[in-house]
Order: structure tokens, then C-alpha cells, then sequence
């Protein structure tokens, strides 16, 4: 059996960190969203196709060195049912297909059946593809229905056979003008006997706040017991389990405490203080900032006495001096972020910021709860981020007086 895994589209709910990363491969705790389903099932097929699009030469950058591993290109965003298509020829079995920005519990499981699909008991399952199900095999699908036949949801992960990519080949447009995956696994549902197996863990990835869901459910399991590798001062303290790879240094009189995973190149101190659920990757410098539940990207810079809780820092970001996050709402109630003109309840009570790579951050900046700073953004000292900013726009004085876009 052979797995497709669904990464080719360019991830527009995710901006800005989709300007320069395409989504599957944004990492959470500690690697690649994508690169935690690979994990899990490397070794139960016998090849891994990825079909990818927007920025195909990362993915291909990234697994170049795997033999196991196949990219194969859809050169035209034209939905979930075409992408799976560009597979077809690789295909002459069962095969595993699933997206490529959910991360997925209980493949294994998955993986034993000979047609399945894998499906998360859901506490509003009106908001999503519902099966239908008797006797443990799914009769069918319905679509965001207002009387749901059952809490169970789509997840997107499916064991099918090999005709179920002649299905795809029938699907025709949707009304948003693509060709969709759930058009065809409906037809198959009607053709074909289908197990139902449940997932003690889904986690969707489309929206920037689910990153750090994701990061807060993987974390622990990725530290494990921890490790320390890297250089860790005599005067710092390691408080729980955390991981500080080989050429990483925690520098006197810092505290990091777990779980918490330090990587390569990363500095962290004096005096810093790096709270639970923080990943920092390659080249990070920290200084005597505090860093709670925040991933932050490769060589990014927080270096005096700033405040980053519960946000995604893209990569090659500076923030400059004093400068804080707020992660919570006066009113207590929860975080709304604003996503492609719409305003969106994050369901989370502490979330910070997502700041797109290569911005700058001056001094003495403060940002709201749920506000998005754009890649390459640029801010005077002293501002108070209110609203979003886009790509390269500058910030001075409270007003935009510049947008590079």
C-alpha cells in the first residue's frame, strides 16, 4: 500500500506565514506538520507520495534525500479531488490518502483496514462533513447538515481502493469552483463496503490559532523525558522535561521550563525565561525576554526585555526592546482573530500574535490579542498594533504611512 498526502495548496486562511512556507511544512512542536503524519506511517507503506504545488521546491528540497518519499506536482490549484488525481498513476492497490495540514491519531489503525475512513467525534458536527453510520460501516456522508446524523466527523484520512481514483476522474466542479475530494469519497461510500475508524486525535491546522493548539497537544510527547545536548550555563535552571539540542546554549541565570525544546544554534539569556509549551528553532536569540507557549522561527531575534505569550514568530523576525504581546482579552472573554475580512471566534481565552517572517518590530511596541503583523512589516518605536498589518506595510506615528504590497 502506498500513501498520497494532499499538500499542494497555498494556505491562504494561514497568512501571513504561508508568504514564505508552504502550510504543511510550518512547523509545530518542534517539526513540520506534515513530517508528523510521515512519522507514523513511513513504515507501514511502501512509499509516500506527496502532491504539492505552491512552493513544490521545498518540499522537494526537504525530501530529496528520502527514497521512500515522491513528489509529484499539481500545477494548478483546482481542488482536493484533482490533487489526489495527479497520483493516479502510481497507484495499482489500496492506498492511504490524507491531507497534509491535519495531523492525524490512530493511522495505524487506519492503515490495517482494506476501506476505511478515519473519523473524530465532534461537539458541533453541523460545522462539518457527518457520516452516516450502521454497524460500524459508514452508509454516507452529508455536508454541514442541520440535523447531524451522528458526531462523527470527517477528518479527511481514507483507506480506498484502487477504483476510487476512477471516482475522482467523474467530479465536477463545486460551487466555489473546485474539484472536491468529498464528491468522490460520497460515490464510493455508495459502492463499496467501509469501515469506520475512530481517531483519539485530529488536529486541522487551516487558521493561524490551531498552530498553537497543535503545538500545546504535541509537545510533551516530542520532549519525552528530554534531553540536553547543547551548552546549559551551571547558574541556569532546566526545570521539567525539556530537549536542548547540540550547538544550542542556555546561557546564566535563565530558566527554561518544560516541556520546551531548544534547537541547534539557539541562544537563549542571560536572565531569559522560557515558559512551558515554547519551541524555539535554529539560530533563535533570546535574550532577558520571557517566552511563554510561542513557537518561534529559524533566526529570529527577541533580545531585551520583551513579553512573547501564546503567538507564532515567523522566521528571521526582530523585535525590538520591550516590546510585548498581549495574549489576553479585559473582558476575559475568548481571543477573535480576523482572517480574509472575517472576524473569527479563535476559541481560545490567551492567544498573542502571529508576525510574519523578516518583520521588524521597534522598541516599545504593544500588540493586541489576536492581531496578524505581516511579512517584512516594519514598526517605529513606541507603537500600539491595533489592527492587522499587512505584507511590508511601515508603521509610524499609529498610522500606515507606507505599504510596499
Amino acid at each position: 500500500m502506498k500513501a498520497v498526502i494532499l499538500a499542494a495548496g497555498e494556505g491562504t486562511r494561514m497568512r501571513p506565514l504561508t508568504k514564505d512556507t508552504p502550510k504543511p511544512l510550518i512547523p509545530v512542536a518542534g517539526k513540520p506538520m506534515i513530517q508528523h503524519n510521515i512519522d507514523k506511517i513511513e513504515d507501514k507503506v511502501e512509499e509516500i507520495i506527496i502532491v504539492a504545488g505552491y512552493k513544490i521546491e521545498q518540499f522537494e528540497d526537504k525530501y530529496c534525500d528520502n527514497e521512500n518519499i515522491k513528489i509529484v506536482e499539481q500545477s494548478e490549484a483546482l481542488g482536493t479531488a484533482d490533487a489526489a488525481l495527479q497520483a493516479r498513476d502510481l497507484i495499482d492497490e489500496k492506498a492511504l490518502v490524507l491531507n497534509g495540514d491535519d495531523i492525524y491519531g490512530n493511522l495505524e489503525k487506519l492503515v490495517e483496514k482494506d476501506s476505511a475512513v478515519l473519523a473524530s467525534k465532534a461537539e458541533k458536527p453541523e460545522n462539518y462533513g457527518v457520516f452516516k453510520v450502521e454497524d460500524g460501516n459508514v452508509e454516507g456522508i452529508v455536508e454541514k447538515p442541520d440535523n447531524p446524523p451522528s458526531s462523527l466527523v470527517n477528518t479527511g484520512a481514507y483507506v480506498v481502493k484502487e477504483d476510487f481514483f476512477d471516482l475522482l476522474e467523474k467530479v465536477e466542479k463545486s460551487a466555489r469552483g473546485e474539484y472536491e475530494i468529498t464528491d468522490a469519497l460520497e460515490d464510493y461510500l455508495d459502492s463499496e463496503e467501509v469501515e469506520l475508524v475512530k481517531t483519539d486525535m485530529w488536529l486541522p491546522c487551516s487558521y493561524p490559532w490551531q498552530l498553537i493548539d497543535a503545538n500545546e497537544e504535541l509537545i510533551e510527547e516530542e520532549v519525552g523525558t528530554g534531553r540536553i545536548n547543547g551548552k546549559v550555563s551551571e547558574n541556569a535552571v532546566i526545570e521539567k522535561n525539556v530537549v536542548v539540542e547540540k550547538g544550542a546554549e542556555i546561557k546564566q541565570f535563565t530558566t527554561v521550563e518544560g516541556p520546551a525544546i531548544i534547537k541547534s544554534g539557539a541562544e537563549v539569556g542571560s536572565n531569559g525565561y522560557i515558559r512551558p509549551g515554547t519551541v524555539l528553532e535554529e539560530n533563535v536569540k533570546i535574550g532577558d525576554s520571557e517566552i511563554k507557549n510561542s513557537v518561534v522561527r529559524e533566526s529570529s531575534s527577541i533580545p531585551h526585555k520583551s513579553y512573547i505569550g501564546d503567538s507564532y514568530i515567523g522566521k528571521k523576525v526582530n523585535i525590538g526592546a520591550g516590546s510585548q504581546t498581549a495574549n489576553l482579552r479585559n473582558d476575559n472573554s475568548t481571543v477573535k482573530m480576523k482572517v480574509k475580512g472575517r472576524l473569527m471566534d479563535t476559541g481560545r481565552e490567551k492567544f498573542g500574535t502571529v508576525i510574519g517572517s523578516e518583520a521588524k518590530i521597534g522598541v516599545n511596541n504593544s500588540v493586541k490579542p489576536g492581531r496578524k503583523i505581516g511579512f517584512g512589516a516594519v514598526t517605529d518605536a513606541g507603537e500600539k498594533i491595533a489592527e492587522n498589518l499587512s505584507n511590508k506595510a511601515v508603521m509610524k506615528d499609529g498610522e500606515i504611512i507606507e505599504d510596499r504590497n
